[in-house]
């Protein structure tokens, strides 16, 4: 199902949660402190979950004032106030939203009089209607290009793929396995009947869902923009279309009011980034962007796209600060009246996405940059003028689509393959070094930013490093593998002799001791998911052998 064409980069209420109505006003109320919070930074795991303290240990990222939640005692006292509803809280930004019953003309002025309140302002929604051309071309197998794998028949999606060298990473079984993904969007109309996603929910590969608009935990009733996007990413039907990280695990986060024009709160997306951040998300990736208030007279200008005016331009780069790797759609205004990019694209912190077409020229809708501080935007380019996509029913189909709402999520499944390739980079390292491989690093400029990136031009990294253990003595076969694999010794090792299987994040999946070792010895891995281990051997004497190893 096709959205409107003037709705495809969608409508987002930065501060919504739910639909205004006349007889209510909402207001952000800013505090000065969090004084008296029964929170600590040496105490995380009160406030985050084990994934998510996981992530900033292993990337060395500080606990910060930001990460406390915001002092309780606070939303107390204002929701004691006669006619005021507490809405919902911002860690990140210290504040809450509330809703003030017309007709209290006391009840802000109660809430202004408070000592750790610095500010108050009226919540507005932020809107963005650009035209955006989509071209439904629903085909059968005989207009599929596949790959030349038979292992990966990407089909219709094969160059989107291709173009960004993601198939050579798929190939060397980076797949996006135990890598987790945060997709904030609009809604996910039938993804969990849609057939592209069987593999996905079989294997439990949705890790949860919230709807920070209405509530609960159905995001799959809503609007289809994000189970498109969620194609992008996850798909997989042999010969039609794979998306580009197909082995993720994902939560699927719904933070815009896509149908209503009505007054909405503008802190749903801050509160889906606060969640992922705080569950573990490794990647967010979002093709949502906004230039305008509903209230004319409070409208974005150019000048505001800093990356620190906007609210949600904060919080996306706290974000990225808090080390997830944060992608966001450029927009699609270019030829419009608005022909920059919208908020929060302006971040500096962040990979901002602009679209090119098959022949890898920029569309003429992908949104341009500078921001107003004069950095270049966008950061990278993908496919995103007749992008492959599914479509929100239960049959499978699929159809080509144009936005940057797209390209987004191609190279966000992409550069989550290139980082599980490379556990040891952090997130910041990942955007800097694929800079680096991009078609126009040499001439980086504000229609396609440093370019196409590669993700197989760095050679593949681990957290480990060997040394003088002889190499020759060490040999795995076959490799690939199914289920048994080989080691061979020609010399013998003496002594304890350790035998470890890690994972591509550096953890231990299987250990094996032997004494003295020589000749062949067979080990059973079929119990492994496939992709890509590394097999190290190591002697009493701190000696070691690394090898790669590929189950399939």
């Amino acid at each position: 199902m096709a959205m409107n064409k003037n709705k495809l980069f969608l409508v987002l209420a930065l501060f919504g949660i739910l639909s205004s109505m006349n007889s209510q006003t909402k207001h952000w109320v800013k505090f000065s402190n969090k004084n008296g919070t029964p929170y600590t930074l040496s105490n995380p795991s009160a406030f985050l979950t084990p994934a998510a303290i996981q992530r900033r240990t292993t990337y060395a990222v500080p606990y910060h004032f930001t990460d406390l939640p915001v002092t309780p005692a606070y939303i107390n006292q204002i929701e004691a106030v006669p006619n005021v509803t507490v809405l919902y809280a911002s860690k990140w930004l210290n504040g809450v939203v509330v809703s003030i019953s017309s007709g209290s003309a006391t009840a802000l002025a109660t809430i202004s009089s408070f000592t750790y309140v610095s500010s108050t302002s009226l919540v507005n929604k932020y809107k963005l209607d650009m035209p955006v051309i989509e071209q439904p071309a629903f085909v059968g197998q005989e207009n599929l290009r596949a790959s030349s794998s038979a292992t990966f028949n990407y089909g219709g999606s094969y160059w989107q793929t291709k173009q960004l060298n993601a198939d050579c990473i798929h190939s060397q079984g980076f797949r996006g396995q135990n890598m987790v993904i945060a997709v904030l969007d609009a809604g996910f109309l039938n993804a969990n009947i849609n057939p592209v996603f069987d593999s996905l929910f079989n294997r439990g590969g949705v890790l949860g869902t919230r709807d920070f608009v209405s509530g609960g935990t159905n995001v799959y009733d809503d609007d289809s923009h994000g189970e498109m996007v969620l194609s992008c990413l996850a798909a997989i039907k042999p010969g039609v279309i794979m998306g580009s990280a197909p082995r993720a695990n994902y939560w699927l986060l719904r933070t815009e009011d896509a149908p209503t024009e009505k007054l909405v709160e503008e802190y749903n997306w801050i509160r889906g980034a606060e969640f992922a951040d705080s569950v573990g998300a490794q990647v967010l990736t979002t093709s949502l962007g906004y230039t305008e208030f509903d209230n004319p007279a409070q409208n974005h200008t150019f000048a505001d796209l800093n990356g620190k005016t906007a609210p949600m331009s904060i919080a996306a780069n706290l974000a990225a600060r808090k080390g997830l790797l944060v992608l966001n759609s450029a927009g699609n205004g270019n030829g419009g009246p608005w022909p920059k990019i919208g908020i929060p694209a302006d971040a500096d912190s962040i990979c901002t996405v602009g679209a090119i077409d098959s022949l890898s020229n920029v569309t003429g809708f992908s949104s341009i940059g500078p921001t107003a501080d004069g950095r270049i935007k966008p950061d990278l380019v993908a496919r995103g003028g007749n992008a492959w996509v599914s479509a929100a029913n239960s049959s499978g189909a699929c159809f080509q689509a144009n936005g940057t709402s797209f390209s987004c999520p191609i190279l966000a499944g992409a550069m989550t393959c290139f980082w599980q390739a490379h556990p040891n980079f952090n997130a910041y390292k990942v955007l800097d070094t694929l800079r680096k491989t991009a078609s126009n690093f040499a001439s980086p400029n504000n229609s396609r930013g440093w370019g196409t990136p590669n993700m197989c031009a760095v050679a593949i990294t681990t957290v480990f490093k060997n040394n003088s253990l002889n190499a020759t003595n060490f040999i795995v076969s076959p490799n690939p593998f199914n289920s048994l694999i080989s080691i061979k010794v020609d010399q013998i090792i003496t002594g304890a002799v350790s035998i470890e299987v890690y994972n591509v994040l550096g953890a231990v999946v299987k250990t094996y001791k032997e004494t003295d070792l020589v000749g062949t010895h067979s080990y059973d891995l079929s119990d492994m998911s496939n992709g890509v281990y590394f097999m190290k051997i190591s002697t009493a004497n701190s000696a070691s052998q690394l090898k790669k190893i590929v189950k399939q």
